[in-house]
């Protein structure tokens, strides 16, 4: 398979080529179905947001697979702060009733002390991140393919897939007919979770979304 060239597949070995020659890749998330790209490529973005019809100043927001990826960029965060975002983040992954599980993505002020700076096409017009470690053992899997010196917290864009105003798709074929073969695929179900994903601010514990 060239991984330049757009494809369904099944693999998350052959997902991550493709994220790593500036593919889009569109795959299933904890509820709805999202697509991605490597976050510090910043061509394979501005597709993103040119398919979508996104504008860049919303921002993006990222997935990874752990949280022990992202201790450097909590570290400016009081004890408090960390704990709700890192219950939160394990309560996702619990084995609770599917009607109450929601997944929780959280506006992260960026350090200055911070090695690998986020690039702000990802950030837009915010002084914040947007993360999330993710619930789904296969993205999970994807992200750690992902992880790279230009890389290391293993970061995957994870935006909606759907053009802006449509609604989220929800399976393999909703994806498919809204992009076709202008990007590339990782086929699997969604968790399930039925309620919408929740945004806060990690400082505050405001609900953004």
């Amino acid at each position: 398979m060239n991984p330049s060239t757009p494809t369904t597949t099944t693999s998350v070995i052959q997902a991550a080529n493709c994220l790593k020659a500036g593919q889009l890749l569109a795959y299933p998330t904890e509820s709805v179905w999202g697509i991605g790209c490597d976050p510090y490529d910043e061509e394979a973005v501005q597709r993103i947001l040119a398919i979508k019809q996104r504008p860049q100043a919303k921002g993006m927001i990222v997935i990874t697979d752990s949280v022990e990826r992202l201790a450097s960029l909590l570290v400016a965060l009081d004890e408090a702060q960390r704990d709700s975002i890192l219950k939160s983040w394990q309560t996702d992954s619990k084995n609770v009733d599917l009607q109450y599980k929601q997944a929780h993505t959280w506006l992260i002020a960026i350090p200055q002390t911070l090695a690998i700076t986020i690039p702000p096409w990802i950030t837009g017009q915010h002084q914040t991140v947007a993360v999330r470690v993710i619930a789904h053992p296969i993205i999970r899997e994807l992200c750690q393919q992902l992880v790279s010196v230009h890389n290391p917290f293993g970061l995957l864009v994870s935006t909606s897939c759907n053009p802006s105003g449509q609604p989220p798709a929800s399976t393999f074929s909703e994806a498919y007919n809204y992009f076709g073969e202008q990007i590339s695929y990782l086929q699997a179900e969604t968790l399930g979770y039925t309620l919408p994903s929740q945004i806060c601010d990690a400082k505050t514990g405001s609900i953004i979304r």
